[in-house]
């Protein structure tokens, strides 16, 4: 006999059903259905395995959470046993120090020695959350207090010295970690990269900072902008990326790259100019500005010429060979303007005659000025032709 109630409604029951959540004539309904049909009785006996095992998953996450809990409590008793022994030692230099010096001294080295210790194993077994950064601020600043018990012992004046280092030192070690775990800003929370990087950066500059005033020297910028500037070759292409810029400047960081890294070029000049006389000072720009004109034509060729890349191999290599072909004449001339000079130059190279060094030298950067042009300008026109080509099929 079929039964009065489809399937389908019975099936859109049956959730309540298993659940206890449905009325009194809906219950009716399903159950006697139910009875008559085997495919819905199925599908029930499915649902009943589905919330035994939610069931079971319930029951997991119970024995696990009870398990942290005890292994929680595990870790704090060790923890405090950790602690009671740290204290021992603690109790004894105490009773030592004022039984013999009568006066609380060395006993502080001691006491700030032991909570080093204690920031690398008691920390990390007490806390409940964040272990790892917890344990490295509270290491940071144990043992900032162990240099500045230490400075003060002695007498010195040399706590910053010593304490700007060791944050640096930590830092560079440890800051990629630890900002990785901590909550930052929603417009930080893509720049972590940058963040570590500001923040070595900075604590850099500190330390030279810090050592300059403490030996009484007026080298800081002398120091700092070759640093800024070695720091910015290596990492000023991965912080580009990560900066924010307007929108017509997002298609020419590379050109960023470029134009900031020759500025501080140019500053590493100027800060150490007092260091130096107005020979070296005219002479390092204009040296430094022709050694520049390779890299920036080389840059504008790949990046901004829109020619086949066979042509710009071309033009790379021919650019390359005449600077490097000529390169000894434009120093000599700078450093030597009235020409008194016993090396030829390249004008003055003859290829029928290899004697001494000066004539070898200058008769080899004739053929490569030679074997430049020829190179350079065959890969370009077979760019050009390649170019052509390429244009003609895609249309």
């Amino acid at each position: 006999m079929a039964s009065k109630y489809s399937c389908g409604l019975v099936q859109d029951l049956l959730p309540l059903y298993r659940d206890n959540v449905c009325g009194d004539e809906s219950r009716a309904a399903v159950e006697e259905h139910l009875r008559e049909c085997a495919e819905c009785s199925h599908i029930l006996e499915q649902l009943n395995g589905d919330k035994i095992e939610q069931s079971l998953s319930l029951e997991a996450g119970e024995v696990l959470k009870k398990h942290k809990k005890k292994e929680k409590r595990i870790s704090a008793i060790y923890g405090l046993i950790t602690a009671g022994i740290l204290l021992i030692p603690v109790i004894v230099c105490l009773i030592c120090n004022l039984a013999i010096g009568h006066a609380l001294d060395w006993f502080f080295i001691v006491l700030t020695s032991l909570l080093v210790v204690a920031s690398v194993t008691v920390v990390p077994m007490l806390a409940t959350e964040m272990r790892f950064i917890k344990a490295v601020g509270c290491f940071t600043l144990s043992t900032l207090l162990l240099l500045f018990t230490c400075c003060v012992y002695t007498h010195g004046d040399w706590f910053l010295v010593a304490a700007v280092p060791v944050i640096f030192g930590v830092s560079l070690l440890l800051m990629p970690a630890v900002v990785w775990q901590i909550p930052l800003p929603e417009p930080l929370k893509n720049r972590k990269t940058l963040c570590v990087i500001l923040w070595d950066v900075a604590w850099l500059l500190i330390m030279l900072a810090v050592l300059c005033v403490y030996v009484g020297g007026d080298w800081f910028w002398v120091a700092a902008v070759p640093v800024i500037f070695g720091l910015s070759v290596l990492l000023m292409p991965v912080i580009i990326r990560q900066i924010p810029l307007p929108k017509p400047l997002l298609n020419h960081k590379a050109l960023l790259v470029m134009i900031w890294d020759t500025l501080w070029l140019y500053g590493i000049m100027f800060s150490s100019a007092k260091y130096g006389s107005e020979f070296y000072w005219h002479n390092s720009l204009l040296i430094t500005t022709w050694c520049l004109l390779l890299p920036w034509a080389v840059f504008v060729i790949i990046r901004y010429l829109r020619l086949h890349p066979l042509a710009k191999m071309g033009l790379v290599i021919l650019v390359t060979g005449v600077f490097f072909a000529i390169i000894n004449d434009a120093i000599r001339l700078i450093l030597l303007p009235d020409g008194a000079t016993n090396a030829p130059s390249i004008l003055e190279a003859n290829l029928f005659q290899w004697t001494g060094y000066p004539q070898t030298d200058a008769n080899v950067r004739v053929l490569t000025l030679i074997g430049s042009i020829v190179i350079g300008v065959i890969l370009f026109f077979l760019g050009i032709d390649a170019g052509k080509r390429k244009n003609k099929e895609e249309k």
